[in-house]
């Protein structure tokens, strides 16, 4: 089931990242290394039973870069305001792929938010499934899905 889960959100994360951004990223094994990113951008789903949420941990080289790609804009001209918000939109749209892919229409999606977590030590917890994926042989970033109670 873990299998699945993970392969799913690959899936969902390079569809996204290759059709809205621009960009192609490679998947890592999840014991390659912490790495500590800057930004982070969470969304939620649930149902009446359980909830889902959807992490994703960037570095701010690879989140300017997308959001530049994404705004069609240069990336000297990126704020940090720019970079949340396109994460949000990120975040967004791999939480929408992920929810079409469990086909269950018993699940809402949340709304979604960026932070900067700067050099906080950021660890997925022990029951989440996470993956590390990588711009061009450089790390870029981590996704992270968590089941809970509702």
């Amino acid at each position: 089931m873990v299998f699945e889960r993970e392969q799913v959100l690959k899936d969902v994360i390079s569809e996204v990242l290759e059709t809205m951004f621009f960009a192609m990223v490679e998947f890592e094994d999840a014991e390659a290394g912490n790495h500590c990113f800057d930004y982070q951008s969470e969304i939620n789903l649930s149902n009446h039973d359980e909830r889902i949420v959807i992490s994703l941990r960037v570095s701010e080289e690879f989140a300017a870069m997308i959001t530049a790609n994404f705004l069609g804009i240069e990336e000297v001209r990126i704020s940090c305001e720019d970079m949340k918000d396109s994460l949000k939109e990120l975040v967004n749209m791999v939480g929408g792929g992920y929810h079409a892919q469990m086909n269950d229409s018993g699940w809402q999606l949340g709304i979604p938010t960026a932070s900067e977590i700067g050099s906080k030590i950021t660890h997925a917890t022990p029951e989440a499934v996470g993956i590390n994926f990588a711009f061009f042989g450089e790390p870029a970033g981590s996704a992270f899905l968590r089941y809970s109670p509702a």
